[in-house]
């Protein structure tokens, strides 16, 4: 019987299309793991995704901008409550070293960013050093402190307070019941050993107002801060507040004298200034106070 030749060229045409996707399917170009982490990289938008993966590996996640603690083995990863890491600022040593400070908080029974109230904030710094364009970790500190409330450090930044070494300077933030309060803790990325410079931080800022008029002492007051040069061959400047604010002293509701048909009259306030200035020497490993007083009061 004759094939009609019709038939036989649509036959042919399907074989050749065939062979061709047979083709595309098997030279589809294979991508090695090592490729597709390389790729995660260049894309992803967290500027520190370079030093994150040097420091945390597997557990780097670059589509996210953030470190899991285990997640890199999924085998014995343990969602819970695994700690969150993520970038949070760097600079160049004067070595040449690179610094990256991480930030991380606790997460909930499902994995999620949701720290309590009191909850701190962690501060990890590591050392880095750039090699036939390869990132290889040098030092690495792991929680040298914990700060703040609600999971958050603080707001940070490098200063160079001599040497032209940069130091870390975290001003975190503590409140409660009305009150609010700012302490100064300062961390030099160099040293073989970190640790807070001011001992356990120095007051900055200081607040009563969200609990008054209920309170019977109410402030309001902050100091700005700047480095000076120290007056000997301190290894830091000298660090000098200048304070402003004032509080008062708000009388008992029945100190004054009533009239017949009103409540007691409150005696009026005595406010005072809380100016003032206050220098503090690096002496001894930590920051102390030498002249002058911190004003801030404390709660």
């Amino acid at each position: 019987m004759k094939v009609p030749a019709v038939l036989l060229l649509t036959a042919t045409l399907a074989l050749s299309g065939c062979a061709r996707n047979d083709s595309a399917a098997t030279d589809a170009p294979v991508v090695s793991p090592a490729a597709a982490r390389a790729a995660e990289l260049a894309a992803s938008k967290d500027p520190y995704a370079p030093l994150m993966r040097a420091v945390f590996g597997d557990d780097y996640l670059p589509a996210r901008g953030h470190a899991v603690e285990g997640i890199g083995d999924p085998d014995t990863f343990q969602k819970a409550y695994a700690p969150i890491y993520t970038g949070a600022t760097s600079t160049r040593l004067p070595s040449g070293e690179t610094v990256l400070v991480v930030t991380s908080m606790a997460t909930d029974e499902n994995g999620d960013e949701n720290p309590a109230l009191p909850d701190p904030g962690r501060l990890s710094i590591y050392v880095l050093r750039q090699q036939g364009g390869q990132w290889n970790l040098v030092r690495r500190h792991d929680d040298v402190a914990q700060l703040g409330r609600v999971g958050f450090v603080g707001d940070l930044r490098w200063v160079m307070p001599g040497q032209g070494r940069p130091v870390l300077a975290v001003e975190h933030h503590e409140s409660g019941q009305g009150y609010r309060g700012t302490w100064l803790s300062l961390f030099d990325p160099s040293k073989e050993k970190i640790v807070d410079l001011t001992g356990s931080g120095i007051m900055t800022e200081s607040d009563s107002t969200g609990a008054c008029p209920a309170a019977t002492h109410c402030w309001s007051a902050r100091a700005t801060w700047r480095f000076e040069p120290a007056a000997n061959a301190a290894a830091y400047d000298d660090l000098v507040l200048t304070i402003t604010g004032d509080e008062d002293d708000v009388a008992d509701d029945k100190a004054g004298e009533p009239s017949e048909d009103s409540d007691p009259v409150p005696a009026p306030a005595k406010k005072h200034s809380l100016a003032g200035t206050a220098r503090y020497v690096f002496q001894d490993g930590s920051y102390r106070l030498r002249d002058g007083a911190n004003t801030l009061p404390s709660f």
